[in-house]
């Protein structure tokens, strides 16, 4: 079963009176049944999970009290989630010191959303001395751990100190795992530090399928000059046409300008006019 985890701030009343947070109700989901009845056999991981959904309130009555029981319970038998779980009641309760413990402890286990926590702490010097250096070497062990935000972070921090081969891997990783804004970063590497146009298309057209509007304004243009790839109006076109629809004001205003001059015949000059990014 996936990992049912929380990051945001805990907004609520802490609710009480609940029991046996393990109890079976007639009420309760199918799925709900099975997490309680997983958890009072010994699977420590449907523990937290049931932890996640009482604190969330998501198909059970908010109880964070139940919540924490059960986190405690997942976490005293080293399971990761659990103590993920309770590190974040720590954080959001401003218990930096106990929340750093349960995340240690949890990133050590492979949980890779806790070591990405321990690396926002770093950067944002919650309850520890900032430093920004540690804060990308957790950031990329997060990105290890198939956490893309982490692979994001760690590729934005290399990548702004001019450090484009440590970068660029992190980039490639955030994008395998469907982040978009990785895509957008490698393109940007294989463009301005490694002058591939290859990989500079191939990772600008993954950034515009996941939404970057100005990959695709970006790809456009490419092919609209000519100058880096061969001129493909018509591609260009299409390009554009998805940037404008991604809500990208000048890929809308380059595509209307190059559909004016193909109105005229006028492909010759099709690309003079356009404004760039």
């Amino acid at each position: 079963m996936k990992n049912l985890v929380f990051i945001s701030l805990i907004v609520g009343i802490f609710l009480y009176g609940c029991g046996d947070p393990t109890k079976i109700k007639e009420s309760d989901t199918q799925e709900v049944k099975s997490l309680k009845t997983d958890c009072v056999a010994g699977d420590l991981e449907s523990c937290a999970n049931l932890g996640a959904k009482y604190a969330l309130g998501k198909d059970l009555k908010k109880d964070m009290s139940a919540a924490k029981e059960l986190f405690e319970k997942s976490c005293k038998g080293d399971n990761p989630t659990g103590c993920y779980n309770l590190g974040v009641i720590d954080r959001d309760n401003k218990d930096y010191k106990k929340a750093m413990e349960k995340f240690k402890s949890s990133c050590e286990k492979g949980f890779g959303q806790a070591c990405y926590s321990i690396a926002v702490m770093y950067k944002n010097a919650e309850g520890v001395d900032q430093d920004l250096d540690h804060s990308a070497e957790m950031f990329a062990k997060s990105c290890s751990l198939n956490n893309p935000y982490g692979c994001l972070e760690a590729c934005v921090f290399y990548k702004n100190d001019a450090q484009g081969d440590k970068a660029l891997p992190l980039c490639q990783s955030a994008c395998e795992l469907g982040n978009g804004a990785g895509c957008f970063n490698a393109s940007d590497l294989y463009f301005t530090k490694y002058n591939d146009m290859e990989n500079t298309l191939a990772y600008s057209k993954r950034a515009c399928q996941l939404g970057v509007s100005v990959a695709c304004s970006n790809i456009a243009f490419l092919y609209a000059e000519g100058k880096k790839v061969k001129q493909n109006i018509n591609k260009a076109m299409e390009y554009f046409k998805k940037g404008c629809d991604l809500g990208n004001d000048k890929s809308c205003k380059n595509y209307h300008t190059i559909e004016e001059h193909l109105n005229k015949n006028d492909q010759k000059n099709a690309a003079k006019d356009l404004k760039k990014g």
